[in-house]
Parts: structure tokens; C-alpha cells; sequence
């Protein structure tokens, strides 16, 4: 048994002194120089052609406020762009807004990824010897920024047409038309279109007839002067300048769950509308099947992000004029449009990896502190079972286990703390010779102190520590 572990144990050694040099190798990262750019907009639900589609959405108490932009260089009086929300029309409310603020967030899984890669750092330094590697380690570099755009409210009356459909409300802003209506059929819908001059391709009308006749409300808006909005580029700053001469529908309901328009976007068949949607606060979409390989979630922080007065209504008064730290969720869909199967709906609750994210993102002391005195514990009690037989039982498990926790003062402090403590038994059999030897004058726990399997367990604990903390990093890096 004794040639076993001392052969498991050189084992050990020789593995880990070919493996952490590997661990430690400097890694290089290129840091991307880029231009950053507002998102291009275009009209929503012109089946003259689109660009892109762009929403925000802040939900709240069961309220839906969303905001759909619209951008076109040349407009036309075919040009309609109109969408459904689930709710009665006479508490669908609608506005037309032209100012779109910066905000700026940070990617907090990029965050997160960033900071444990300097927390493995610092738990490597804690060893001493692995310095003469990390000289050379450079942070990897991520585009961590996101430049999306936001905007207002309002409403005014509208009136009623004695037929299939129903006009709740007529709001003429900016350029811009919008009405909020139900439609008993399809056809009655597409008559309503033609007869204000708005081309709808004959394609559309098993889209919107999935609508019909359920609880559904359309928002149709339409261009009614010539406009140009062309967005000048800007580069990265700190301060992203608000964007003003952008149009976009602004538009609340109620809803149980966030909900966000896609099967009318079919129709453009194997065409793909690149659709971005930003939602105030960490949520769970459902995403269905059909468009899993073509969503990508991600999560991000923007810290001192100040709302304009003009944006109380989207936000809520009390973000009124002040700097807040504004959570965000960013879903971007690439799917071509026949895949749109589905609408999209959103639950409210936080997604676990966007909290863990968040939390090594901004808490990288107390994370750094937590993943020491962790890797610091698991390392003392493998080395202590391998080393020690002393070890292998419930008081040894707990004796090797905090014994581990002095690495937290660099590994000098755990040879301090080994040096100190009594490993060696006392056998039955030898008690009364130590009992001699103590009467002459000898140190029974300096006898039990002196180790020789101390040289091994020091070096096997430092290169455990090393191989664990590799590993729990890298675990936590793809839960996140």
C-alpha cells in the first residue's frame, strides 16, 4: 500500500510539472480598434423592402412600453409599416417620437470573462513562482460595448368606421400617420390598406390572418410626408450624443408576458431582416425552435447612463433627469423571414448566468477572495488524503482542509502553517519510549512535527492549487 501512494504521488508530481507550465503559458490577445456606429433603422412592416428592425421595450407592472424605429432615406405612399399587441384597443396607447438617446452598455459576460481571467491571475501570484510566467500575460480584449437607441409618449383620440374594421385611434406626427384598429377578417384589413393608397402584397394576408379574430390589436403607420433621415456615424466616447431627426412609434399596452411581433415579418420568405431588440432589465426569451441557431442573448450594464426629461414616459418619473445604472437584455435574431414562425415572448425573470455574469463583472475582490479561500480548501484536503493517512478520515478531512485556508497568505504562509502542525501519530507501541525521551528533556511535539512527507505535500498542494483554479474558472466561464 505504502509503494502505491509513493508511486501515485511521483505521479502526481511529474504530471503536474509538465502541466503547469502549459496553464501558465502568456496569452495574447489582439484589442479591436473599432468604429462604432448607431444600428441602421428602417421602416418595420414596409413590403417595399426592409433593412432592419429595432425595438425597445420596458416592462413593468404588467404594462408593455415599446418603441419601434423607423428610418428611411426615400419614403413613398406605399410605404406601411404595421404590427400587432395583444391587448384590447382601448388600452393600446400610441405616440410618435423623433429624439433617440445613446446608451451605452457593457457586454457583463465579456465583463465577467475578463475579470476571472485577472482573478486566475491573482490566485496563480498567490503561489510565488508562477510570476516568472505571468510577466507577460495580456488581458484578452473584447468588444464589450453596445450603442443601441431609445425614445417618448403620448396619444390622442381617434374615431370609429361602421364596418369590419374599427378605428380607436388617429395620431399625425412628424410626417408620420398612426392608427390604432381591429379588423373582424383579413380582407377587410387589406381594404383598409388599399383604400389609403398603401400597397400590401397579396403574401401578407395568411400572416395577418393568424391575428384575426383573437385578442389582437394593429398599429398601422404610414409615411405621409417625404422625409430623410440619414444618421451620421459617430466614433466610441464615453458620452454616446443623443440622435435627434429619428422617427420610431412608440406604443404601450398591457401584457402578462413582454411580447414582440415576428410572424408578419415572414412574408419576406428567405430574406433576412436582421432584427435587434433591447429590453430593459434581465429577462428569459422563449425562443422557439425554428430561430434557436439564429438568436443570439446577451446581457449588458450601462452604469451612468443619464435620461433626458423628454423620456420620463418611457423609463418612469423617477428616471427623470438623473444618471441610473440601466440593465439591459440585447436579442438579435438573424433568421431568414420564412423561419419567423412564431412570436417571441419574454419572461420577466433573470436568467441565472446573467446574475452570476453580473456578479464577477462587478464584485471582482469578493470573487477573487471567495475562489482563493474555495480552491485553497479543495487543494489542502487532495493533497492531505494523498500525503497524509493521518488525513483520511472525517477530523483529518477538516484538520488538512483548514490547514489549506493559510495559502490565503500565499503559499509562505502555508509552509508556516505545515511547519507548525503535528502530522505524525502516536503508536501505541511507541508511547513509552516517547514518554522516556520526555522525561530526558526531548520535545514529544516537535518529534510529531518533524515530517518528511511535509516535502511532498507542500509542492503537491501548490500544484493542485494551480490545476483547480484552472478548472474552476474555466467551469465558471462556460456556465456563464
Amino acid at each position: 500500500m505504502k509503494s502505491t501512494i509513493k508511486l501515485l504521488t511521483l505521479f502526481l508530481i511529474i504530471v503536474e510539472v509538465l502541466l503547469i507550465p502549459s496553464l501558465l503559458l502568456p496569452k495574447t490577445a489582439l484589442a479591436d480598434g473599432v468604429i462604432i456606429r448607431p444600428d441602421p433603422y428602417s421602416d418595420r412592416w414596409d413590403y417595399l423592402g426592409q433593412n432592419r428592425q429595432l425595438a425597445l421595450i420596458n416592462y413593468r407592472n404588467g404594462l408593455q412600453k415599446m418603441i419601434l424605429s423607423i428610418n428611411m432615406k426615400e419614403t413613398n405612399k406605399e410605404a406601411v409599416w404595421i404590427f400587432p399587441v395583444p391587448a384590447e384597443p382601448n388600452k393600446v396607447v400610441i405616440d410618435v417620437v423623433t429624439k433617440l438617446p445613446g446608451l451605452r452598455g457593457k457586454d457583463v459576460k465579456k465583463e465577467a470573462e475578463t475579470r476571472l481571467f485577472e482573478i486566475n491571475k491573482v490566485l496563480q501570484i498567490t503561489q510565488i513562482y508562477p510570476i516568472i510566467f505571468l510577466k507577460n500575460y495580456i488581458s484578452p480584449s473584447y468588444p464589450r460595448y453596445d450603442y443601441p437607441i431609445l425614445p417618448e409618449s403620448g396619444a390622442i383620440r381617434g374615431d370609429r368606421l361602421k364596418s369590419d374594421i374599427t378605428i380607436y385611434e388617429h395620431l399625425e406626427k412628424e410626417g408620420i400617420t398612426t392608427e390604432i384598429i381591429t379588423a373582424k377578417t383579413a380582407k377587410a384589413l387589406r381594404q383598409y390598406l388599399q383604400n389609403k393608397n398603401l400597397k400590401v402584397e397579396i403574401t401578407s394576408i395568411p400572416a395577418l390572418n393568424y391575428y384575426i379574430g383573437k385578442e389582437y390589436t394593429f398599429v398601422v403607420s404610414w409615411i405621409s410626408k417625404t422625409n430623410s433621415n440619414i444618421i451620421t456615424p459617430y466614433y466610441q466616447s464615453t458620452t454616446p450624443p443623443h440622435q435627434s431627426g429619428q422617427r420610431g412609434v412608440f406604443v404601450t399596452f398591457p401584457t402578462k408576458k413582454i411580447y414582440y411581433p415576428l410572424i408578419l415579418t415572414s412574408v419576406y420568405g428567405s430574406e433576412v431582416i436582421p432584427i435587434t431588440i433591447r429590453i430593459i432589465g434581465f429577462v428569459s426569451p422563449k425562443v422557439f425552435k425554428d430561430i434557436k441557431d439564429y438568436t443570439k442573448i446577451s446581457y449588458f450594464i450601462d452604469e451612468y447612463y443619464r435620461v433626458e426629461p423628454e423620456l420620463k414616459n418611457f423609463y418612469g418619473a423617477s428616471y427623470n433627469g438623473v444618471k441610473k445604472k440601466i440593465k439591459y437584455t440585447k436579442i438579435e435574431i438573424n433568421a431568414p423571414s420564412k423561419m419567423l414562425t412564431e412570436d417571441l415572448w419574454i419572461s420577466k425573470r433573470s436568467p441565472l448566468k446573467a446574475s452570476l455574469a453580473s456578479f464577477f463583472a462587478k464584485n471582482e475582490a469578493i470573487s477573487t477572495i471567495l475562489l482563493l479561500i474555495l480552491n485553497s480548501i479543495i487543494a489542502g484536503l487532495l493533497a492531505g488524503v494523498i500525503v497524509f493517512k493521518e488525513a483520511r478520515n472525517i477530523k483529518g478531512l477538516v484538520k488538512f482542509g483548514l490547514i489549506g485556508i493559510f495559502n490565503c497568505l500565499s503559499i509562505i504562509g502555508l509552509i508556516i502553517a505545515v511547519s507548525f502542525t503535528k502530522t505524525k501519530k502516536i503508536k501505541k507501541e511507541d508511547e513509552k519510549l516517547l514518554e522516556k525521551l520526555k522525561q530526558r528533556g526531548f520535545s514529544i511535539q516537535a518529534l510529531q512535527r518533524k515530517d518528511s512527507r511535509k516535502l511532498i505535500f507542500v509542492p503537491l498542494f501548490s500544484g493542485l492549487f494551480l490545476v483547480i483554479s484552472w478548472i474552476i474558472v474555466k467551469l465558471i466561464e462556460l456556465s456563464l
